[in-house]
């Protein structure tokens, strides 16, 4: 590197650090001159660089060259794949902040899932340094780009390069959620599940819901899969014909234990044609932490997700070196167990 690219590099980091406030009056080419001990020509070719990457505004002859007023540069850029749903808007928020943070852009896209590989073809090694998606299922990323999934908890392949896992821990978070069920006292309450693809029987049974088993089991409670009813993602009918089914087998039922949120908005719903008071006659949970209902639920950080999916990227563009977990977990907590009911027997 020879003295004028030095002299531009420095300069172009001050600038970058903020060390001259946007829109104050940069010094004169003259004195940049005295003081990196170059000619006035070659400080010349260093400001116009400048000026013409977009750091520096000349003014009109005699007026000086100012500092531009909104210099923001990322250090890279990160790419968001996600649905504009509550929860993948609380996993956007995680990683845009820790990007702005780091001094990274978070480029945020929701394309339909028959537009997701277009999208995704768009994006390569030249223009991101990473990618987050969640919600279109499992990808091969673009050559030599890393790339986290998050929220996917199929079974996958562990060997695809640069593909990297970050969930929640949802079987804990099902097994706290049963947990604080039974200590209340329940034991005639059903589980309700719209999440799981119900036209293919083999379909494997998501982390949350064998966490309820697991603790149904526990307690003694054998027919856990008698009690556990699978409905179609977002039917509102199906959602009523499931709440006829389960009324008419547990006449006596106290409660329904939903995997999603989503799932427990789709009964209340339900309940609401049909007559029926859920949550009220019948309590209700949910899992995900973005409902309005009072109940009980799950929160699943998901701005956590998205921070650290978000840190790891930035940490292997800095630092290819870097070893980046293939698959992590995310702490859950249960939120609102006093809004499941106490019985007493």
């Amino acid at each position: 590197m020879n003295a004028t690219e030095k002299i531009l590099t420095e300069l172009r980091s001050l600038l970058e650090e903020g060390a001259f406030a946007p829109g104050s009056r940069f010094p004169s080419e003259a004195d940049l001159a005295d003081n990196y001990g170059v000619s006035k020509l070659t400080m010349n070719k260093i400001v116009s660089v400048l000026a013409d990457n977009g750091y520096l505004t000349r003014g009109n002859r005699g007026a000086g060259t100012r500092v531009t007023e909104q210099l923001f540069r990322p250090h890279g850029i990160i790419a968001f794949l996600g649905r504009f749903s509550p929860y993948h808007l609380r996993l956007c928020k995680g990683a845009q902040e820790e990007c702005l943070r780091r001094g990274y852009f978070l480029a945020v896209f929701a394309p339909e899932t028959d537009r997701f590989q277009a999208c995704l073809s768009m994006l390569h090694k030249r223009n991101v340094c990473g990618i987050i998606t969640c919600g279109y299922g499992l990808l091969h990323p673009p050559e030599g780009v890393e790339v986290f999934c998050l929220d996917y908890t199929l079974k996958h392949e562990n060997s695809i390069p640069h593909l990297h896992f970050l969930n929640s821990a949802n079987y804990e978070g099902g097994r706290r959620m049963m947990e604080a069920i039974l200590r209340r006292g329940h034991r005639d309450f059903v589980i309700y599940s719209s999440e799981r693809f119900y036209l293919e029987s083999k379909a494997p049974i998501a982390p949350r819901v064998r966490g309820f088993h697991a603790m149904m089991k526990e307690a003694g409670i054998r027919d856990y899969s008698a009690r556990t009813f699978y409905g179609i993602p977002n039917s509102l009918s199906d959602a009523k014909q499931s709440l006829r089914e389960i009324l008419a087998r547990y006449p006596g039922v106290t409660l329904i234990c939903t995997d999603s949120d989503n799932s427990a908005d789709l009964l209340h719903r339900a309940g609401q044609e049909l007559g029926v008071e859920i949550p009220g006659k019948i309590a209700l949970t949910g899992f995900g932490d973005v409902t309005h209902l009072p109940i009980a639920t799950v929160n699943q950080n998901p701005e956590r997700q998205g921070e650290l999916a978000a840190r790891h990227l930035i940490d292997r563009n800095e630092d290819p070196s870097l070893e980046v977990p293939r698959e992590e977990l995310v702490e859950t907590s249960l939120v609102n167990e006093e809004c499941i009911p106490i019985l007493f027997n």
